[in-house]
């Protein structure tokens, strides 16, 4: 059972630079409150545009105190330039004690987090961690960033850029998280999986209709290596959101302007310019067809063979989700499958792999797998929020490093090899007494079968934890 005391700040922002952290429990909430009521999400998270949250009670029911209770967080309670500068200063102390499939582990650890409106339109936002753990490992909802990949060397920049904007036009420079996408468990194009990128990224809001993002952002340094992406999100209709976009990863000696330049499709120019970057494309949509219920899902492209002389396969993935919220019961559910072929992620020159620290920047389930999830969550006990999720996951032996090796053909299976079934169940219970207080308890089980693609093996893990987190 984990014993945890935090200290924290949940990304409490002035005006609208407000969100939370991308791992944080509520973001389910949020998505609920977008299938409820009758406005829509961004195309990219975190949540830094605080309209879709307002001090009045758009949704009826706990679900409507739910959005006060988030809208609460997202004001600061220092000012704005229409008084004085917000000057915002939190921090976080974590202590854990875990049991994991019999296994008794304890993680401390604390962070910084800075948040100043310099001018009008003008802000910083940083956030620093350190912990450790006799594990390896941070604190149960620390922070979803850290490998500790050495021993001891636990201190981290979790975030810091600064961000100019006004209502149509946003820049920013530095380390920022990135979420694309309306998946709720995963996304395929950019994901939370991979620590925040160092990037300049722009982004331009036109007649409240179509939302351009874009960044040119480092993979690894030391090596040259570069990720470009850029996303437009077309809302024809208030109850649809599509998106379309663009990712470019590639290897150079220096800044390449041509996948710098965010207005042009960078397709053709890897075809015809460039020698074997690792371009994506990726087709997402949100439709609410009436209240209370949203279909969702995403397309990922990473190669097609459209003029296949050599029985190659094609390179995709695809989700397909449906959120459903019931106010009469206070009750939302989320049923989500997806399904990533074999190879995707991985290319001929292993520096161009879509790897950021090792992590896949897309979807952490990894190719040559599928997974199915359900959720349930009911809020009728508000302040008590409860959530139930069951997944299966099917992982063959294919994997990111393998590349796209000349032997790759469309007559294997799918998934490959001796496949890994996991089939998981959690039950999370998350209590908010308080603006600044809340509790979080957990317990869950993973049944195991062929573990790590070994005929027969099979293993059972238990896991439990209780977090109390108090936010300043």
């Amino acid at each position: 059972m984990t014993v945890a005391v935090l200290a924290a700040g949940l990304l409490i922002g002035a005006g609208q630079q407000a969100g939370l952290p991308l791992q944080d429990p509520l973001n389910w909430w949020l998505y609920m409150l977008e299938t409820e009521s009758e406005a829509m999400l961004p195309g990219t998270f975190p949540l830094v545009d605080s309209h879709f949250l307002n001090d009045e009670n758009s949704s009826t029911g706990s679900l409507g105190s739910i959005e006060k209770f988030l809208f609460s967080r997202s004001s600061s309670p220092i000012g704005s330039w229409q008084e004085s500068p917000a000057f915002l200063l939190t921090g976080t102390i974590a202590g854990e004690a875990l049991n994991y499939s019999n296994s008794f582990e304890t993680r401390i650890g604390a962070t910084a987090r800075l948040f100043v409106d310099i001018l009008p339109g003008l802000c910083l936002d940083e956030r620093l961690s350190i912990w450790t753990g006799s594990d390896e490992n941070p604190p149960d909802y620390f922070s979803p960033y850290h490998e500790g990949l050495e021993r001891g060397r636990h201190l981290y920049v979790d975030w810091g850029y600064l961000r100019w904007n006004n209502e149509t036009f946003s820049l920013s420079f530095g380390r920022i998280p990135q979420r694309w996408g309306p998946g709720r468990f995963t996304q395929l194009l950019i994901s939370d999986n991979s620590p925040p990128l160092d990037m300049l990224k722009v982004q331009f809001n036109l007649w409240n209709m179509l939302t351009f993002t874009g960044f040119t952002s480092t993979v690894d340094s030391d090596s040259g290596t570069y990720l470009t992406a850029h996303r437009l999100d077309i809302s024809p209709r208030e109850n649809l959101r599509i998106g379309l976009c663009e990712s470019i990863l590639f290897k150079s000696e220096g800044l390449d302007f041509a996948y710098m330049n965010p207005v042009i499709p960078w397709y053709p120019v890897q075809w015809n310019e460039r020698v074997d970057d690792n371009a994506f494309f990726s087709f997402d949509v949100s439709w609410k067809p009436f209240k209370g219920i949203e279909t969702y899902g995403e397309l990922l492209i990473d190669d097609i063979q459209y003029e296949n002389t050599g029985n190659r396969p094609n390179k995709l993935g695809w989700t397909a989700g449906l959120s459903a919220y019931i106010n009469s019961l206070d009750l939302g559910t989320v049923i989500e499958y997806t399904r990533i072929d074999r190879y995707v992620y991985g290319q001929r020159r292993p520096c161009n792999y879509y790897l950021h620290h090792g992590d896949i920047i897309g979807s952490g389930l990894g190719p040559d797998a599928d997974r199915v999830t359900l959720s349930f969550g009911t809020s009728a006990a508000w302040p008590v929020l409860g959530e139930i999720t069951l997944d299966h996951t099917r992982h063959g032996e294919g994997t990111v490093q393998e590349g796209w090796p000349d032997s790759a053909s469309t007559s294997g299976t799918f998934p490959s090899g001796t496949i890994e079934y996991i089939t998981g169940a959690e039950l999370h219970l998350g209590w908010y007494p308080l603006d600044f207080l809340e509790i979080h308890g957990e317990v869950g089980n993973k049944w195991i079968r062929n573990r790590k693609h070994v005929s027969g093996e099979s293993s059972s893990e238990f896991s439990s934890f209780l977090e109390v987190i108090w936010s300043w």
